[in-house]
């Protein structure tokens, strides 16, 4: 190994609590830079986190992360591009509002098997796209607004204004704003939050979109996260390790070579270190924030954890015997009349379900997205049930009787998942613009710039949020602050 520069007796230990993107391109990165003294504690028997695919038999399930958001600046896809992973490419998905406009091979259905002309669907995703950038220009261009305005207010009144002014005729009228009811159900699922009433309008444009397109890796994201764990010794990653304490000993006068914090497992092992970085999803930290630090949090970073928005999106794969669809179609989008297109929960539940997808990597499943209390609630169901509930749901769009009944029916759990309490981040109404800075923020050692606790994860990127790329950049940002903060001490 090249020498790096660090003398042996300032080659701190650093535990790194969670084995998700954000704690292994940490790790990653530490390796590399020559800080070898550290440990991954993850509670799960795998690495990954919200990154999970499932390989049954020669399909390709993605149970967790889906997409690489853009190709221009985005170290995940430059990762999968450098190792061939991306061979296969295909026409780029289109869940991401940068593609919305590419809806070839997808059809539109109504209940009773109506499909919408797609000159409805053109004209009203033009309209639509173009409500949401004057939403994203509210911060974009600093636009005057209130803290209370909600993203999802604000679209629909835009869009209102837009086809009141319009020549359509009433019945073109109805089916846009269908339309719109539809496309709002779709932005829960891009953003993570239940209704876009709960978005913040004053921060919805702080995403920063990536440029190009947005792929689905035809070798699952596992195998991304997999180039990186080979990179990392196999022993400096701890399995089936919750942890349920970090005493960061704020206030404690020790010698300059002691170790600082304490990481306290639910198995009783104690792991001590000069550095924890934190990479727990906020979900996680929402409910556990209180007890999982002594002394507690400072009650700044507690309010801007209770602030920020975290939401439960949730997948259904259907497996059929053979595809009963049209194969040359890429998905089947369920428009709800607009008089029967809110759910009344949880009786109809299955209304927030917008969207199958048919995805290459798995050619006989249909993949179903749904959001918030929904999801939530359809966690507490059978597969049994929920594969009657969408079979009846497809004859009634699809107006036919002949639809089988699935061979296998799979669905994710993210809400009651203890380890994630949720699925990713968003900027809730009410949030303040530093939030997520303060949460990003580290512990430190009481009167110096030395961080004790240092905190990763998409939650704390304020541009990336609730991508895997924002993750992973994060965790390369607490690593390099170690690295930078040793090589200043050589």
């Amino acid at each position: 190994m090249a020498s790096t520069g660090l003398s042996s007796s300032l080659r701190p230990q650093v535990v790194v609590v969670g084995g998700g993107m954000a704690g292994v391109a940490a790790v990653q990165r530490l390796v590399q830079k020559g800080l070898t003294r550290v440990k991954i504690l993850e509670a799960r028997n795998r690495a990954g986190g919200r990154i999970w695919t499932q390989y049954l038999g020669s399909d390709t399930l993605e149970f967790g992360a889906n997409w690489i958001h853009g190709t221009i600046g985005n170290p995940i896809y430059e990762l999968a591009k450098q190792h061939g992973l991306l061979r296969e490419e295909g026409r780029p998905e289109d869940l991401d509002r940068a593609n919305v406009r590419e809806l070839e091979n997808e059809k539109f259905l109504m209940p009773g098997g109506k499909v919408i002309d797609e000159d409805v669907v053109d004209s009203c995703l033009q309209d639509y796209n173009e409500v949401i950038e004057e939403c994203e220009a509210v911060f974009k261009e600093g636009r005057p607004s209130n803290p209370g305005d909600s993203a999802g207010d604000f679209l629909s009144r835009e869009f209102r204004k837009q086809l009141a002014s319009s020549n359509d005729i009433d019945a073109v009228k109805c089916t846009k704003m269908a339309l719109l009811q539809h496309y709002l159900k779709m932005e829960t699922c891009i953003t993570g939050c239940h209704d876009m009433r709960e978005e913040s309008l004053e921060y919805f444009g702080q995403y920063r979109e990536l440029e190009g397109d947005h792929y689905n890796n035809p070798s699952g994201y596992n195998a991304i996260l997999d180039l990186i764990l080979k990179t990392i010794p196999p022993d400096c990653i701890a399995y089936n390790k919750k942890v349920q304490c970090i005493r960061w000993r704020e206030g404690k006068k020790r010698s300059e070579s002691a170790h600082t914090v304490e990481v306290e497992c639910e198995d009783g092992e104690v792991f001590s270190a000069d550095h924890v970085i934190v990479t727990v999803p906020l979900g996680f930290l929402k409910k556990n924030c209180r007890t999982l630090f002594q002394p507690p949090l400072p009650e700044e970073k507690l309010a801007s954890i209770e602030r920020m928005g975290f939401g439960v999106v949730n997948k259904i794969f259907l497996t059929f015997e053979q595809p009963f669809w049209d194969t040359a179609c890429e998905a089947l989008h369920l428009v709800w009349d607009q008089d029967h297109s809110n759910s009344k929960a949880p009786e109809e539940w299955y209304k927030k379900m917008y969207v199958f997808y048919i995805d290459s990597k798995a050619p006989n499943t249909l993949l179903g997205w749904i959001s918030g209390k929904e999801a939530e609630y359809m966690e507490t169901l059978s597969e049994e049930e929920i594969s009657n509930t969408f079979v009846s749901v497809l004859k009634k769009f699809m107006g036919r009787e002949d639809i089988p009944k699935p061979v296998r029916t799979m669905i994710t759990r993210w809400g009651s998942d203890a380890l994630t309490c949720g699925s990713y981040s968003f900027i809730r109404v009410g949030e303040k613009g530093d939030d997520i800075n303060t949460v990003a923020e580290p512990l430190y050692r009481d009167n110096t710039e030395v961080p004790l606790v240092q905190f990763a994860g998409e939650a704390t990127h304020s541009e990336f949020f609730s991508t895997v790329h924002g993750a992973y950049l994060t965790g390369q940002r607490e690593a390099d602050r170690l690295v930078n903060l040793y090589a200043s001490k050589q």
